[in-house]
């Protein structure tokens, strides 16, 4: 009776710490980076940029129509993420970049340029990505 209590605590801590996709979050949900270096950063990630007083954090991707691999398409579509972008003397500004070329891939917070640079895994045909899936490799640096 106790070694079955036991059990039935375990199980449900275990699956305490799991979403209902399946996924386990990322327990490194903090990351330093470095000012014009290009770096990796994942759904729910925030990055501080190192000798600034600036971070970023990558809250979703809110649009992916990115042509999957395996077929034809017409137009290029678009990943679009959401970032927010803080300074500790400033108010927060969330900022929408697009992987399509036709759209900005970048854009300005105070004295620094945000540039998306890729954005993965890239769809296939026939699978769904979840959102922490996504990694989106962003840089940024100031404006001279």
């Amino acid at each position: 009776m106790k070694y079955g209590f036991f059990l039935l605590i375990c199980f449900s801590l275990t699956g305490y710490t799991y979403h209902q996709d399946g996924y386990m979050p990322d327990t490194e949900t903090s990351i330093t980076a470095s000012l014009g270096q290009a770096f990796d950063i994942k759904v729910g990630q925030e990055a501080s940029i190192s000798s600034q007083q600036l971070s970023l954090k990558f809250l979703s991707v809110s649009e992916d129509s990115r042509c999957p691999q395996g077929t034809n398409c017409i137009w290029e579509g678009n990943g679009k993420v959401n970032i927010q972008l803080t300074s500790r003397s400033e108010t927060s500004e969330t900022v929408e970049l697009n992987t399509a070329m036709s759209l900005p891939s970048e854009a300005t917070y105070l004295i620094y340029n945000i540039s998306l640079l890729d954005l993965q895994p890239y769809p296939l045909a026939g699978n769904t990505i979840q959102q922490s899936e996504y990694i989106a490799t962003v840089s940024v640096s100031t404006g001279t």
